[in-house]
């Protein structure tokens, strides 16, 4: 299957004009390292159970214009939002190879449906095994807040996700609290702002006891049954919260997860509900961890990677030796895995110059 070098739905031009409309009124303020020139895909619907305004929901085309916003904190070379209903043209994007510049890096998953109409679960069952070839082939996949929610002809696309929640909950006075049960990770740590600490422990989910970091978000929407799926492998729970809901003080709200034989990962986060939180802080940390999120799932959170020297790329026999010492240093790592994230960066840092 072909795919236009930029294939743009009605969805993408609306998020293109709100971009021009945002730059003047809303400053992002995300901190990441240096990455080269990202290509993200977004797949969005909406659904608005509680009757919020569209100033307070998340809805399609926001995080296109959050993402491109000047300031952003991101190195981004396009973003490209495509509404449920039109899931093929999001497959086709998922099917160029990585070697065309055309190629995206990373799936941001905002959809809590199938698409609707005549053909929805082929479209549907297409689109997961594009998914699940990008992740083999080494892309990145973010389920953003209602990505990983149940529904309908969901069940393959939640099995890659590795998680699935089943019930939820508006809470404008209490929110919950985010804990960071992974301390030193990528995603939870990098500029993420914690304002308390506590003791928890999630024995169920390989959560130690421990005192850990946590910050509150109000308002928000709780997933009180939300957990792993069966078929999840190598899995790391990020964030934890510990309100008492659905039968439980223990609860998921961010992890990630990877397979054999895939090069790429997935991270899932649940908030997302409420817009200016979500998005529109410009210091927020639900937006900082959006942003690490999108460096993790495409291998670009930290030392794995080739670097420029004075912006001149190592030269192969470097790199060579770069390879060597980076397997040595972390033997915990496949060979493989190590050996992609390195083209993935030369050819990453190739595209950003042109």
């Amino acid at each position: 299957m072909s795919c236009p070098t930029r294939t743009r739905s009605a969805l993408a031009v609306l998020s293109a004009a709100l971009v021009s409309s945002a730059i003047s009124s809303v400053a992002y303020a995300a901190e990441l390292p240096p990455h080269p020139a990202l290509r993200i895909l977004i797949v969005s619907d909406e659904v608005n159970p509680y009757g919020l305004s569209n100033a307070e929901l998340t809805q399609p085309g926001d995080i296109s214009v959050a993402l491109q916003v000047p300031g952003s904190g991101l190195n981004i070379d396009a973003v490209l939002e495509i509404a449920t209903d039109d899931l093929a043209t999001a497959t086709a994007a998922l099917l160029v190879p990585f070697a065309d510049p055309a190629a995206y890096d990373v799936l941001i998953y905002f959809a809590h449906r199938i698409p609707n109409g005549a053909g929805a679960a082929q479209a549907q069952a297409e689109f997961v095994a594009a998914v699940e070839g990008f992740l083999v082939a080494g892309g990145g996949v973010v389920s953003f807040h209602h990505g990983s929610f149940q529904a309908t002809g969901k069940t393959a696309m939640l099995d890659l996700i590795g998680g699935v929640a089943t019930a939820n909950s508006w809470q404008p006075i209490a929110g919950q609290r985010l804990i960071n049960v992974a301390p030193g990770h990528f995603v939870t740590t990098q500029s993420v702002k914690y304002t308390s600490s506590l003791a928890y422990a999630d024995p169920g989910r390989g959560v130690a006891a421990g005192n850990y970091d946590a910050f509150d978000n109000i308002p928000d929407e709780r997933y009180p049954v939300f957990d792993l799926v069966p078929s999840a492998e190598q899995v790391e729970i990020l964030f934890a919260s510990d309100y008492n809901e659905g039968g439980s003080a223990t609860h998921l709200l961010g992890f990630t997860h990877q397979r054999t034989g895939w090069l790429g990962r997935v991270v899932a986060y649940q908030p997302g509900e409420y817009q200016p939180q979500a998005l529109d802080d410009p210091n927020g940390n639900n937006f900082q961890i959006l942003a690490n999120a999108i460096l993790y799932s495409a291998g670009l959170e930290g030392p794995v990677g080739i670097p420029a020297l004075g912006g001149i790329e190592l030269t192969a026999l470097a790199a060579v030796v770069v390879l060597a010492a980076l397997f040595l240093l972390r033997p915990g790592q496949p060979i493989l895995r190590v050996l992609w994230l390195q083209t993935r960066r030369l050819r990453l840092h190739a595209r950003s110059g042109r």
